[in-house]
């Protein structure tokens, strides 16, 4: 009898692990490019939308400060109104100060 024993149980054949796409992620849903797109992407829309909520708080603001000095302008007047209603010959006077002081420093001789 041989004594040599011949092996009839089949090996499977070694096949190399499957080529990774180095851009692929590990579930292979989207490229590495793909995914620092989103992100990039994501970032810049969050950052353009806290920009725009900046602005549009600053905005706000502005229109209530202009409404505010409108309506102190107004508040201004009103008190001026009545201060020259109730002293006429006053506020007469005053302007003629003003007027002879603005003449004084305008019509200075010039050296």
């Amino acid at each position: 009898m041989d004594t040599s024993t011949s092996s009839n149980t089949a090996k499977a054949p070694v096949t190399p692990p499957p080529a990774t796409d180095a851009g692929a992620k590990p579930d292979g849903d989207k490229p590495v490019a793909g995914r620092l797109l989103d992100r990039v992407t994501s970032s810049a829309h969050d950052a353009i939308d806290s920009v725009a909520a900046k602005v549009s708080s600053l905005a706000g603001g502005l229109k209530d400060g202009v409404a505010d000095a409108g309506d102190t302008r107004d508040e201004w007047i009103g008190a001026a109104r009545d201060a020259i209603r109730q002293h006429p010959f006053a506020t007469v006077a005053g302007a003629v100060v003003v007027g002879a002081a603005l003449l004084s420093l305008l019509s200075s001789p010039r050296d």
